[in-house]
């Protein structure tokens, strides 16, 4: 499919995870003292599997009671804990919901996740599925480096109250930056790494847009059939010196997304 160019962009992702068919998972064993903590385990583990999907109403509490083999005062402990989270929004008169994944998500010059997510007033785990260290290759244009230089590359995946909502794959330049991987691990993202390795500041040179279907393990990754659209935002951050630091593929559910450019921005 065609692309999209944006230079020095700044648009908006609206992301709505959507869920994979319902099928309730049973309640983990605990101690009775603290049994509301073992429902609300089990309820949190159906959201975030998506077995009750965002936006559905929780079953009543006459069947959740039955489910568990408690009294209602017990249930209604465990969905104060998840209301509490965010997983849960109660509707007077109407019953509790699972909250939609609403993430408004700006990409602009400087465009940090974590500033992002927390905007929204949600919070980011973006953890890190493996790592390498390889030839430029393809990376080599994105960089401005030689083909035959080295990157470390990260495979990381970021979750919103535990549901995926991307993966990427990220190429850094060594020598300068082949601690990313050790940085990374060891701090709270990738600014952070890029700080601790002398980066102390970068911006947002290029984006790319497009869509295609993904591999079964991206599926997997974000939790998705393989027969759903991703969208691929292709981009390079440089320092502000303008020397490239980072070249990355985000990938999100091209259904669950809605790009917006805002007035006055460029397009090529």
């Amino acid at each position: 499919m065609g692309s999209i160019n944006v230079l020095d962009d700044n648009f908006v992702i609206m992301l709505r995870h959507p869920a994979p068919p319902s099928q309730e998972s049973p309640a983990p064993e605990a101690p009775r003292g603290r049994l509301w903590e073992t429902i609300a385990n089990a309820l949190r583990d159906d959201i975030v599997a998506g077995r009750i999907a965002p936006g559905e109403r929780l079953p009543n509490e006459t069947t959740l009671a039955q489910r568990f083999d408690v009294n209602r005062h017990t249930l209604r402990q465990a969905a104060q804990a998840l209301v509490h989270e965010g997983h849960l929004r109660v509707k007077h008169g109407s019953g509790t919901y699972v909250r939609e994944l609403v993430l408004d998500y700006a990409l602009q010059r400087r465009t940090r996740m974590s500033e992002n997510v927390a905007q929204a007033g949600e919070r980011a785990k973006r953890e890190l599925l493996g790592h390498a260290r390889q030839r430029a290759g393809e990376w080599a244009g994105p960089l401005k480096m030689s083909a035959t230089g080295d990157v470390v590359i990260l495979y990381t995946r970021a979750s919103i109250r535990g549901r995926p909502v991307g993966i990427s794959t990220s190429a850094y330049p060594c020598p300068r930056l082949e601690g990313m991987a050790e940085a990374f691990a060891a701090g709270r993202g990738i600014t952070a790494a890029l700080k601790q390795l002398g980066v102390a500041d970068y911006v947002r040179v290029r984006s790319t847009i497009s869509t295609r279907l993904p591999s079964a393990a991206e599926a997997d990754a974000l939790a998705r059939p393989v027969t759903q659209p991703v969208l691929v935002v292709q981009y390079v951050n440089a320092d502000l010196a303008g020397v490239p630091v980072e070249a990355a593929t985000t990938l999100f559910a091209a259904d669950a997304v809605q790009l917006t450019v805002e007035a006055g921005e460029a397009l090529s």
